[in-house]
């Protein structure tokens, strides 16, 4: 076994942890990926000793450790973009009582920095680490702003995207049709798209060099949220990403998100 198997091997018991909603058993773990017992009991027993892993007595069975919660807290700390960012999601949460939410794109999903709650009486749980959809959040259209159909499908794939309600967006066309309209607008929206009665208005960060690097959102319930007008919460969040973007080295351009050819041709 050679040490990159070894930390590949390390590393998908550590995803198959996270994603689980209960502590798994060395046999179920094996099962999942397809090795022997002892070798997951050994990987497992590596991970234990930092910490990286817990054992849960009365079950036996295996959660995540405290040290991972040190190296992702560490992480935030030293994160320019998180420490450019808190300020004003605290302050979008305070000052609106919005939700807010800051998260950047790995390959095909988003990814929760920061998640600061509003004194809304319904919390919307998205914790830092978690993931999301890009086709049905305004982060994760924040995002995509800057990308053309083609490259979406790079990402995306060709769809159908995963349907969340029965407005989500799940083919490139007209996902791309919500992006062009934000391009207009400076802001992106989820209306009702990824958890029915949620609204969310988005708009991406960028930095010196005019690269989308994250985005930030704020998130409300329909039903109990402020009474806001639409369009004001995104002339909030345009004037918050701004803030950020500015403090990380962009200095404003005229078309900061580029043209696709579809929109030149029009």
């Amino acid at each position: 076994m050679t040490g990159n198997l070894s930390l590949e091997r390390g590393l998908s018991v550590l995803q198959l942890l996270r994603v689980s909603d209960e502590p798994l058993g060395v046999r179920e773990l094996a099962r999942r990926l397809d090795l022997s017992a002892p070798a997951v009991q050994r990987i497992l027993n590596t991970l234990a000793q930092v910490a990286y892993v817990e054992q849960d007595p009365p079950s036996r069975r295996y959660r995540l450790g405290p040290s991972l919660l040190s190296l992702a807290q560490n992480m935030l700390r030293e994160d320019r973009l998180v420490r450019a960012s808190q300020g004003e999601l605290e302050l979008l949460a305070e000052a609106a009582c919005l939700n807010a939410f800051l998260g950047i794109r790995r390959g095909d999903q988003g990814i929760y920095l920061l998640a600061v709650q509003s004194k809304s009486p319904v919390v919307i749980r998205s914790s830092p680490g978690e993931t999301f959809s890009l086709h049905s959040t305004a982060m994760g259209k924040a995002l995509l702003l800057n990308l053309t159909p083609e490259q979406i499908v790079e990402i995306l794939g060709s769809g159908p995207f995963k349907q969340h309600t029965h407005r989500t967006a799940t083919d490139v066309g007209k996902l791309h049709g919500h992006i062009r309209a934000a391009r207009a607008a400076g802001y992106t929206t989820s209306l009702d798209e990824n958890f029915v009665g949620l609204i969310a208005v988005g708009a991406p960060v960028l930095d010196a060099s005019a690269r989308i690097i994250g985005a930030i959102s704020v998130a409300y319930p329909k039903a109990v949220g402020p009474q806001i007008e639409i369009a004001e919460v995104g002339e909030m969040i345009i004037a918050a990403a701004a803030r950020i973007s500015t403090s990380l080295g962009y200095r404003e351009k005229t078309d900061p998100f580029g043209k696709d050819p579809s929109d030149v041709a029009e």
